[in-house]
């Protein structure tokens, strides 16, 4: 079995998915900086050789070669819908399509376009597995690199669902709890 994945993860003779993690968001503003906060913390755990984090200011074209080559993708993202402030959701498949994120000014293209785009690009490649791992933010409209303490709460919800989709096993969902709860004190707006 391979450090770190769970045996749900490895398909027939031991092939894995090449992932991409797309962490998205403006650390400049607020609370749309949490899929960055969340990617830096995914950065420093092990995660297996398939697996790639990203960082992105926005969801434009700039990602297409990335989401081309990948079986499987995972958008962490900040998003508005009017859920509770620090709500974490994780979506997948067409469902994710339809997600309109909240802070439309980090985002140049739908994700339903870049999926489009995506595919065009290579035609002869299934699409990629497709999640989604958002949390509701509140504070989009003003500038500041602290997030709203609803959302840095969030955190390691998020570190987890992210895990989660990928299959990690137990040791890594531990390493992935400890390094997002580790240092939180006074980095949220209070």
């Amino acid at each position: 079995m391979h450090p770190g994945l769970d045996r749900a993860q490895m398909k027939g003779d031991f092939h894995f998915m090449d992932t991409r993690i797309l962490c998205i968001g403006n650390e400049l503003v607020h609370d749309d900086g949490v899929g960055i906060r969340v990617g830096q913390i995914l950065m420093a755990l092990p995660l297996p050789a398939d697996m790639h984090v990203e960082l992105a200011p926005q969801l434009g074209f700039d990602l297409l070669d990335a989401v081309a080559g990948a079986e499987r993708l995972v958008l962490v993202d900040a998003m508005s819908t009017g859920r509770p402030p620090g709500t974490c959701v994780t979506l997948e498949g067409r469902a994710i399509e339809r997600y309109n994120a909240g802070a439309s000014a980090s985002h140049s293209i739908s994700i339903a376009e870049l999926m489009e785009l995506a595919h065009r690009l290579a035609p002869d490649r299934d699409p990629a597995t497709l999640h989604f791992v958002g949390v509701e933010g509140v504070l989009f409209t003003e500038y500041g690199t602290l997030l709203s303490p609803e959302v840095e709460a969030a955190i390691p919800q998020a570190v987890e669902s992210v895990l989660r989709v990928i299959g990690a096993d137990a040791q890594l969902l531990a390493a992935g709890k400890a390094a997002s709860t580790a240092g939180r004190n006074g980095s949220s707006i209070r």
